[in-house]
């Protein structure tokens, strides 16, 4: 018991390192969108995609880490959170637990701010850029109109053609 317990708390400590890196990575793709850096804005997503693969590996790891604790402890698999299992063992277990457990949620919860940030900048530049298209593609036009108040207007083409070919 005692060594799945310091493996699970080897997981979580594991765990909050890849999201920490995966801050930096943010940050770097938000420092390289702002630059119209394109190499680096790739490097980043690269990077993203393998620290996600390794997220992923290790929360099978820890899921079946968990499974097995909680079938040694005699308590259902899918009510046994951090909280319940520290409450379960004893110390100094316990303690490292809730220590590891308070420092994945609080990475989580920067990784998950700075997600936020960085989907609203590429939102609002996506907008800046569905903006500009737009104007260019007015300005391109072939029938555009000027109105009173200076804007331009695409006019729908009208008419009938004629020809004397039957």
């Amino acid at each position: 018991m005692n060594l799945m317990l310091e493996q699970l708390v080897g997981l979580l400590d594991r765990e909050a390192q890849l999201y920490r890196a995966l801050l930096d990575v943010i940050d770097r793709e938000k420092a390289a969108a702002v630059r119209s850096e394109l190499n680096a804005l790739n490097e980043a997503g690269a990077e993203k995609e393998n620290l996600m693969t390794g997220l992923r590996k290790i929360d099978e790891q820890r899921r079946g880490l968990t499974t097995r604790l909680a079938e040694a402890l005699g308590y259902p698999p899918k009510d046994l959170t951090l909280k319940k299992l520290s409450q379960l063992v004893a110390e100094p277990f316990a303690g490292r637990l809730q220590r590891a457990g308070a420092k994945l949620q609080s990475v989580l919860t920067q990784v998950q701010e700075a997600n936020q940030r960085s989907r609203q900048l590429f939102e609002h530049s996506l907008d800046l850029l569905r903006g500009t298209f737009n104007l260019l593609n007015e300005l391109l036009s072939a029938n555009t109109v000027y109105h009173r108040t200076g804007n331009i207007h695409s006019a729908q083409a009208t008419g009938k053609c004629v020809s004397s070919d039957a």
